[in-house]
């Protein structure tokens, strides 16, 4: 990882209401070092806010993260209260709105190029739950949860406003052609592309977006695969955006 400790930018996946399990001191001890001005970035599912009178765990584990040194930022994945996210208070960030959960944590909307520390960074979270027979409808399943022809929309607009050319995207689920690929490989025949996956395809070729890094999670795996080249999934581990990659 770089040693620069200025403006620094981590990335993680899923932590479905459960920061500490992937960035307790132990696992992540670069945050011992960060500030607020340095961020880590989950890539979806989220899940803190969950229930529509926020329990006193959720308190708890939304605290423990808003006390850390650096500031929290995250897409939203499938497994999010859509309702509670769609009617958070924003506030002007990185040259575009968030949503604010706690003074140091925040919600990166989609379809949005935002620039952090620096970068051009491209945000559509979403993805289609494959659990769904264990989940009810405006209770653990909302049908915001899927990636939308207007999601990708916004993400052509707002890359076309900077010439299709980012620093990095990040994502919830993936594209079809590496949606596959991020699957174990005893399980890989079985993988069915879902319309959020389609969707992430085609704007990936209508787009012709260039880009240093693509990065998503969902997929509770932690991708190291030489054929995924500028794709990345990552579950429980942590990368930094180091000035080498760019």
């Amino acid at each position: 990882m770089s040693m620069n400790t200025q403006n620094r930018i981590f990335l993680t996946g899923d932590i479905h209401g459960q920061p500490q399990l992937n960035l307790s001191s132990d696992l992540f001890p670069e945050g011992k070092g960060l500030t607020k001005k340095d961020f880590v970035i989950i890539l979806g599912d989220f899940g803190i806010l969950w229930h529509k009178l926020r329990t006193k765990e959720e308190e708890h584990r939304l605290k423990w993260l808003d006390d850390k040194p650096w500031t929290t930022l995250f897409i939203d994945g499938n497994h999010e209260n859509f309702d509670l996210l769609d009617k958070l208070p924003e506030k002007e960030m990185f040259g575009d709105k968030v949503g604010i959960i706690a003074h140091s944590v925040f919600h990166l909307k989609r379809g949005i190029c935002y620039r952090i520390n620096g970068r051009k960074i491209l945000t559509i979270g979403g993805a289609h739950s494959h659990d769904r027979e264990y989940r009810e409808w405006g209770r653990s399943m909302w049908k915001e949860e899927e990636i939308t022809t207007e999601n990708i929309n916004d993400a052509i607009e707002a890359v076309e406003s900077v010439m299709f050319d980012v620093d990095y995207v990040l994502t919830h689920c993936a594209p079809v052609e590496f949606a596959k690929f991020a699957l174990p490989f005893e399980i890989m025949h079985l993988f069915t592309p879902d319309h959020s996956e389609e969707n992430l395809s085609w704007f990936k070729q209508a787009s012709q977006l260039t880009f240093k890094h693509w990065y998503f999670g969902h997929y509770h795996t932690n991708t190291d695969d030489p054929f995924m080249g500028q794709w990345t999934c990552l579950y429980n581990k942590i990368v930094e955006l180091t000035d080498e990659e760019e």
